[in-house]
């Protein structure tokens, strides 16, 4: 891929100045000349007799005032007293705030760069501005990756995830980017990190067969004895509002062992999406704690899009798993609506790799 960055304009055309002569002299001082000219030519008239003298004063006087208008009407100043005058306001921001805008810019873009490379899959196409690919790269996403749109029409569809941009507003976005992952920033600096979707009625379609067959598995696994959830995480199951990938992956573990889950969790500001991670301990198997690290293993040795981004064993007593953004849909959707009386397996004892062999 091109290197990426933001252009630069060209150079401002210079005037065409006669070989030999000098800058073109302002107003001011066209007028400033002018006046201490005729000053000093009516000065050497003082000595002619009082009559001439008050008409050459009243004379003086008359040029000043012209003098004085002239100035006004041209906004022109001498050079000591000019005061600078004030530059376009930067994009973000206007007058004395410009320059809190283009902070808020910056700080907004580096945020949502950090968190695709945080959260989004290492293998994940990115759609993205030149501003924002740029930013991109120097947190580590390869060029590889991105893919550079040149303009707010172009088509982000090839991608995985599209990020906006405050400098050029993607005019595609809720036709081919209509879900909402993360945001950062507000108004004219607000960054938003979209999935790329085919948008329309064929998406709203496939959302709502995905939220139904998500709280259909979530009521299954909620009634599973080998896995204790809390009250609120029994609500969030049932409603739907847990990611599809890890329903599957905590049915596949019931199978096998018993654990507790503490909390499911998201790392998605600005936005509304699916739970995505979890914290599960161990349950007692009798007298004994169960160790983490089987489970472990064998979550690890998944295939995408099982394989979670993260798992890991923290201390020695919680596991923690996360998978990347964005939450795909449809995962579950074959399974269930084909075979029906398949849902309680799926919700309770699926072994992992169905998704391989089905």
């Amino acid at each position: 891929m091109v290197s990426v960055g933001e252009g630069t304009g060209d150079p401002t055309p210079r005037r065409n100045v006669l070989p030999g002569a000098g800058p073109t002299p302002s107003w001011g001082r066209v007028l400033a000349t002018t006046i201490k000219l005729s000053v000093a030519w009516r000065l050497r008239a003082l000595r002619r007799p009082a009559p001439s003298r008050w008409r050459l004063a009243a004379l003086v006087l008359i040029l000043a005032l012209v003098a004085v208008v002239v100035v006004r009407l041209t906004g022109t100043s001498p050079p000591a007293a000019r005061t600078p005058a004030a530059g376009p306001a930067p994009a973000g921001g206007t007058g004395s705030a410009g320059h809190d805008g283009t902070s808020s810019m910056a700080a907004a873009r580096s945020q949502a760069a950090a968190w695709v490379a945080a959260q989004v899959s290492g293998d994940a196409i990115v759609a993205c501005y030149p501003d924002m690919c740029a930013a991109l790269q120097a947190q580590g996403v390869s060029a590889g990756r991105l893919m550079p749109l040149r303009s707010g029409a172009a088509s982000p569809l090839g991608a995985s995830v599209l990020v906006t941009s405050p400098s050029v507003r993607g005019q595609l976005a809720d036709e081919d980017a209509p879900a909402l992952v993360a945001s950062f920033g507000s108004g004219g600096t607000r960054i938003e990190v979209r999935a790329v979707e085919p948008g329309g009625a064929a998406y709203q379609s496939a959302l709502r067969a995905d939220l139904a067959v998500r709280r259909s598995a979530g009521s299954e696994l909620a009634r599973n004895w080998h896995i204790h959830f809390t009250t609120q995480e029994v609500a969030q199951l049932r409603a739907g509002e847990v990611d599809s990938r890890l329903l599957a992956t905590l049915a596949a573990l019931a199978s096998q062992y018993s654990f507790r889950v503490t909390a499911f969790g998201d790392a998605s500001p600005g936005a509304q999406v699916l739970l995505r991670g979890v914290t599960i301990t161990s349950a007692a198997r009798g007298n004994k704690a169960v160790g983490l690290a089987a489970p472990l293993a064998l979550v690890r040795a998944q295939n995408p899009p099982y394989l979670p981004a993260h798992a890991t064993i923290v201390g020695q007593a919680v596991l923690t798993i996360e998978f990347a953004a964005p939450s795909p849909l449809g995962l579950l959707t074959p399974v269930l609506t084909a075979e029906p009386q398949r849902a309680a397996a799926v919700a309770g004892a699926l072994p992992l790799g169905w998704a391989q062999t089905r």
